[in-house]
């Protein structure tokens, strides 16, 4: 029986060290989720930003993103100078495509079905903002391993609603871990919000 993995203790203690508190320029509630199980006290304040993607390259569209959001946070009367601010954009890379959220279960399946039995890549851009540092953006990539999913299988998910809102049509810390074989890279950057290289900025 599959278990939905978890973030290391490790990662959330290290970030709540460096970060005790963050703002999070951004409306997922699946980011907000990881950083307040982290213990870190965190202040929400989503951007409303065009989030079409113009770039050819995949890294840079995603970090194009997350930058945007976190420079509309900062230029708003929202904005706090000396509290870190973060934001984030994640995206699914699959035969040279960039996908994002499905806008109905009709293409949710059809994703998931595309997905089965094959590999993906998941490209989550962010931007972090230090006081007295500025601005660091950067990109994280994660290798996604599907199962071989049966119509069956992908229907059960469906009615789990899950798909709603997330890229690629899957949330692996829900029942989403349930179709994947395995994952090459962060755990974490395929939620969508890499502790590691947030981590490792903090940490500079």
């Amino acid at each position: 029986m599959k278990i939905c993995p978890t973030v290391p203790e490790e990662l959330n203690r290290k970030l709540f060290e460096l970060a005790p508190k963050m703002v999070l320029a951004s409306q997922s509630p699946n980011r907000l989720l990881l950083l307040e199980e982290a213990g870190i006290e965190v202040t929400t304040a989503p951007q409303n930003v065009n989030e079409n993607v113009s770039e050819k390259e995949p890294e840079i569209a995603v970090s194009h993103i997350a930058l945007k959001k976190l420079e509309s946070y900062i230029s708003s009367e929202d904005f706090k100078e000396g509290v870190i601010a973060l934001s984030c954009d994640t995206m699914v890379l699959f035969e040279n495509k960039l996908l994002g959220k499905p806008h109905s279960k009709a293409e949710a399946r059809e994703m998931l079905t595309l997905f089965s039995g094959r590999e993906q890549k998941v490209l989550s851009g962010y931007s972090l903002y230090i006081p007295g540092k500025g601005i660091i953006s950067g990109t994280d990539e994660s290798t996604v391993y599907f199962e071989e999913l049966t119509p069956e299988e992908i229907e059960d998910y469906l009615l789990t609603g899950d798909f709603i809102g997330a890229a690629g049509a899957y949330r692996i810390q829900r029942s989403g871990y349930k179709l994947i074989k395995k994952i090459e890279g962060s755990w974490t950057n395929v939620v969508g919000l890499p502790f590691e290289r947030i981590i490792e900025h903090l940490s500079e």
